[in-house]
């Protein structure tokens, strides 16, 4: 019988100690990222104003650690450690504790989204991570202290093309937009995409969106971008990473990456040679 989930949602102020709770400092040089971090993306400009706040006062907020391989990887605290690399330090606050893989990410999930830092995106799929260790959508949502049916819309974001995902991402389109997209026809979702984007369409204006009956418009250049949309897809599950095909009879494959070992691994992939 599967542990039944602890509740994280009600906050980070019931698992992480304050300053005082214990906490020793820690060398930069022995602290890893953790790969199980649900967030990608970090917005540079608040990074280089923490930086900038840790550069005069310090980090006042321990990171909490669990003892790794090589080191200590990083559970809470991952953007207070990248902010203190550019504020010059080379000592932070931590605070040690053994913790299990899912431990560790149910933690990650909850600081983050108390802190509002996932996009839903990468909401959805640390929901997914979760539920690879064998939680019900019901055990993630007391979990992180959300709904089950809030839990399932976001979860329902990964059935978007990979172009829909990348634009709600990037901040192009918002969760509502991607939640009209969704209502349409499996094959019309990248045209709905098109829509909303070419036109600025508002959320109501996107959950209106009919396509003509008979397919209107349809036929060469349509079977021709569905064949992209299905090329994307296989090579982004097959390279591990964003692929966007586009173009006519001419085009251009797009790889998207995150950081510079990401970029390095796709180079690798590819066979190049530094």
């Amino acid at each position: 019988m599967s542990a039944k989930p602890r509740g994280l949602g009600r906050g980070l102020d019931a698992l992480l100690p304050r300053s005082d709770g214990g906490s020793r400092q820690m060398a930069l040089a022995e602290l890893r990222v953790s790969p199980l971090q649900p967030r990608r993306v970090f917005d540079e400009a608040t990074l280089s104003e923490l930086a900038a706040s840790i550069a005069e006062k310090g980090v006042l907020q321990p990171l909490l650690v669990r003892p790794c391989e090589d080191g200590y990887e990083i559970v809470a605290g991952e953007r207070r450690f990248r902010a203190a690399q550019q504020a010059g330090l080379d000592r932070v606050p931590v605070v040690v504790r053994e913790l299990s893989d899912q431990e560790t990410l149910e933690i990650a999930i909850v600081e983050n989204l108390q802190r509002e830092d996932l996009n839903p995106v990468e909401e959805a799929r640390a929901f997914r991570q979760l539920m690879g260790y064998g939680l019900t959508q019901e055990a993630v949502a007391q979990a992180v202290g959300k709904s089950r049916s809030a839990v399932a819309n976001t979860l329902r974001l990964l059935t978007l093309p990979a172009a829909a995902q990348e634009a709600l991402e990037a901040g192009v389109i918002s969760a509502g937009h991607a939640r009209a997209i969704l209502s349409q026809r499996p094959e019309d979702r990248d045209w709905a995409l098109q829509q909303v984007v070419d036109r600025q369409l508002s959320v109501r204006q996107s959950e209106s969106l009919r396509r003509p009956a008979g397919g209107a418009g349809r036929g060469r250049a349509a079977d021709r971008d569905e064949r992209y949309a299905a090329l994307a897809d296989d090579l982004t599950r097959f390279v591990g990473a964003r692929v966007r095909v586009r173009g006519g009879t001419k085009g251009t494959i797009e790889m998207h990456f995150h950081d510079t070992d990401e970029l390095q691994r796709l180079l690798e992939l590819l066979g190049y040679q530094a």
